[in-house]
């Protein structure tokens, strides 16, 4: 499909425009370097078009074009349109969705981006950040996804609304309060990226070396929630860019095997958690499986790393199984399990095929589900198995 237009030499550039009121604004621009491969070329040009579309699905824009630079190194610069699409009809509104678990009372801004809220994030604006291809840690990190939020005024405040009325925790002012707090970190957090923006002289992530970059803020930042922002700051101006959660989830875990250093597991525990929060990404990696109770049964074993592997598995989901079995990924672990949870609560069958041995089967797979779930999480699982045996008792009277 690219052929040999992407020859060495020459450094691309992908700015992405979107229409708004009869006129063209520029969105985002992708740089890549004179030395970038073929490959990553086509990468970028991909990624690009694929950002352009999600733009347009958000329903917001009359239209989206994609420009392509092409620079020498002499200076000579060429410039064309290689995407331009025009909404045909404008998709529903975006909705929020529930938080069902607690989200937590953030003190400080800092707080926003940690993970107990960070998956309340993940859950309320799902369908926000599958359309922009985009991770909570990213959209709380990126000026262009905080932008686009920002855009959708009504859509932003009903979620930060619905967090807030997942705040149940005992002495607490009003929900409209609560929320009224919530939106104004949220702000904090939009005015501490662009204060970032402005500032000079901050390493690069480059070459996906979380290590490198980690290290190299370490040595100037003494404040561990300053080293906090910059680092996912920093980070996502390139996982912002690739095409799925599991590249960005393969780089991380790449990179926590490769370059194993002290202080930046928590972080990269983070990002992978925040890329495992997606629905799609868990499907694609685990693979297909015969029914819901053996797909839960894998997600188990995957968290304690004792999942059998394939004869051919999945490079990501190879390297998942191993440090979650190192005990390395606790908030992957945690991620995991409230799936599980949620879906062991659902009243989804567990075999749609034969629904006759459902009272059986979430006998079962409570029986072994209990059997590995952490100390902590016995109760709730318990609890949400009787009730599934109870709803599949009913189904047959």
């Amino acid at each position: 499909m690219f052929g040999s237009m992407f020859g060495g030499g020459r450094a691309y550039a992908y700015e992405i425009y979107v229409m708004v009121d009869g006129r063209w604004r520029l969105d985002k621009r992708l740089e890549g370097e004179a030395s970038s491969t073929q490959h990553a070329n086509e990468q970028m040009e991909k990624s690009a078009i694929a950002q352009a579309n999600a733009l347009l699905n958000m329903g917001d824009f009359s239209a989206v074009k994609v420009m392509r630079s092409r620079a020498r190194s002499d200076g000579f610069q060429t410039q064309s349109e290689i995407f331009n699409k025009t909404a045909t009809a404008r998709p529903k509104a975006m909705v929020t969705r529930p938080f069902k678990g607690l989200f937590p009372i953030c003190g400080t801004v800092h707080d926003l981006s940690r993970r107990p809220a960070a998956k309340g994030f993940s859950a309320t604006f799902r369908e926000f950040l599958d359309k922009q291809n985009a991770t909570s840690l990213e959209l709380l990190h990126s000026p262009q996804h905080i932008r686009k939020l920002n855009d959708m005024s009504s859509f932003l405040r009903a979620g930060i609304y619905a967090l807030a009325g997942a705040q149940t925790q005992p002495d607490l002012p009003s929900q409209s309060e609560r929320s009224k707090k919530l939106e104004s970190l949220f702000e904090k957090q939009f005015q501490m990226v662009r204060d970032a923006m402005a500032e000079k002289g901050l390493p690069a992530f480059e070459n996906n070396d979380f290590s490198a970059l980690y290290k190299r803020l370490a040595a100037r930042e003494q404040d561990i929630d300053k080293l906090r922002f910059l680092f996912f700051f920093q980070t996502t101006k390139s996982t912002q860019t690739m095409s799925s959660y599991a590249a960005r989830l393969d780089i991380a875990l790449a990179d926590m095997i490769d370059r194993p250093t002290k202080g930046l597991d928590e972080l990269l525990d983070e990002i992978s958690a925040a890329c495992l929060d997606s629905t799609t990404l868990i499907q694609d990696i685990l693979g297909p499986r015969a029914n819901l109770s053996e797909a839960l049964l894998a997600l188990a074993e995957l968290s304690t790393g004792k999942l059998q592997m394939p004869a051919k598995p999945d490079p990501v989901l190879e390297k998942l199984n191993k440090l979650l079995g190192e005990n390395r990924l606790p908030c992957c672990a945690e991620t995991l399990w409230d799936r599980i949870l949620a879906n062991l609560s659902s009243k989804t069958l567990l075999s749609k095929s034969d629904p006759k041995k459902e009272w059986q089967m979430s006998r079962n797979l409570n029986h072994k589900l209990l059997a590995v779930a952490p100390e902590a999480l016995k109760e709730q699982i318990d609890y949400a198995g009787r009730m599934r045996m109870e709803r599949a008792r009913n189904m047959e009277d």
